[in-house]
């Protein structure tokens, strides 16, 4: 997926990179964070940067995050293999036994601090060169990973040692993103405190006109014409315009006119009734499987009777209907843990809520798929 429609958001993250700030950025699933940073790594020389992309999703220790950190800088085609040559020389010199060798090999033999201390200090130490911006994707669920392994200590000492690090090294830039909020995982193991020098980068879903030019362009480069009325009803009926399900709808209504023809308002309906055909599944499964992966029980268990309860209201649902379902069972469930359940369900892009407090799912089509497939 190109980075279409974002020249704002790509124009206001390189203000705050300039800036010298370091970023948190926050948006739900399936909306082109990692379009959005490949981007970025893309585009970093001509804005007067170097930059990384890490994906640490199957990551589940520190070393495993650092190591995927110097791999990365090595394949930076600007300087990055001249940087990592000096940083085994830098290592050679600071840690006896390395004797030139791989940084791999230092890395397996010192604590991950130290090392990663070095590798940032390398990183940062040369002020007249272009500054290096580290784009982390997924870090939250690193930090899961982490959590399951070492517990909460674990996530409090890896979270507060970056913090340290970028006060440190100020040369070094960081942006930290995934398909859930850092910000939430942080505040159910109380370390909010080792996020507070991040400035907020909030990603929204495209506006309506831009999912409009997003549509005309896909079915321009396909030979074909859409509709206005066809837009719409796409529109319409996704109701969340993720850039990841516009661009999904709007392929497969391609495949049904022909070359030169007009995707046209029937064509667009049947393309949005075949999103939920049961080969289509992998489109979703991602929603099921994040609460599933991420969450244990009674925990995961009460996030779908919300959604369940939610799902099956056409007009939304308020405490008033969501705290008799979560009760059926045998844990009380209260005002502040129902409070608890939303806010994560709102932070990672399930539902929204209006002016008088009722939770609907944020994306209509999701709700269509929830109901087919997963509530009993």
């Amino acid at each position: 997926m190109t980075c279409f429609g974002r020249s704002t958001e790509t124009a206001e993250l390189w203000r705050h990179f300039k800036a010298g700030r370091n970023l948190l950025m926050l948006a739900p699933r399936r909306i082109g964070k990692t379009v959005q940073i490949n981007h970025l790594r893309d585009t970093a020389a001509e804005q007067g940067f170097r930059a990384i992309v890490l994906e640490v999703a199957g990551f589940r220790e520190e070393k495993d995050f650092f190591r995927q950190c110097c791999a990365t800088i090595q394949e930076e085609l600007s300087t990055g293999a001249k940087v990592m040559t000096a940083f085994n020389d830098r290592l050679s010199r600071l840690f006896r036994g390395h004797d030139g060798g791989d940084w791999r090999q230092a890395l397996l033999q010192t604590d991950w601090r130290d090392f990663a201390n070095h590798l940032l200090a390398h990183l940062d130490e040369h002020k007249n060169e272009p500054p290096w911006l580290i784009l982390v994707d997924e870090l939250p669920i690193f930090v899961l990973a982490l959590r399951e392994r070492g517990g909460v200590q674990a996530v409090s000492d890896f979270l507060y040692w970056l913090r340290n690090m970028r006060q440190k090294y100020r040369q070094v830039r960081w942006l930290y993103t995934g398909s859930i909020g850092l910000d939430s995982v942080a505040r159910r193991d109380s370390v909010e405190g080792a996020l507070n020098d991040l400035d907020v980068f909030p990603f929204a879903p495209f506006g309506p006109d831009t999912a409009r030019a997003f549509l005309a362009d896909i079915a321009k480069r396909r030979g074909r014409t859409l509709h206005e009325d066809a837009a719409e009803v796409i529109l319409r009926r996704l109701g969340w315009l993720s850039p990841y399900y516009l661009e999904k709808v709007a392929e497969d209504a391609c495949t049904l006119v022909g070359t030169g023809g007009v995707l046209d308002l029937p064509r667009a309906q049947t393309a949005l009734d075949r999103m939920l055909d049961l080969e289509k599944r992998t489109y979703w499964s991602t929603w099921r499987e994040h609460l599933d992966r991420n969450f244990s029980d009674p925990e995961r268990s009460r996030f779908y009777t919300v959604l369940e309860t939610v799902a099956k209201s056409d007009a939304g649902a308020g405490s008033d209907a969501l705290l008799p379902a979560l009760n059926r069972g045998s844990e009380p469930v209260g005002e502040a843990a129902l409070r608890h359940l939303l806010d994560t369900l709102l932070a990672d892009g399930y539902l929204a809520v209006d002016s008088e407090r009722r939770y609907r799912f944020r994306m209509n089509l999701l709700r269509e798929w929830w109901l087919r497939y997963v509530v009993l």
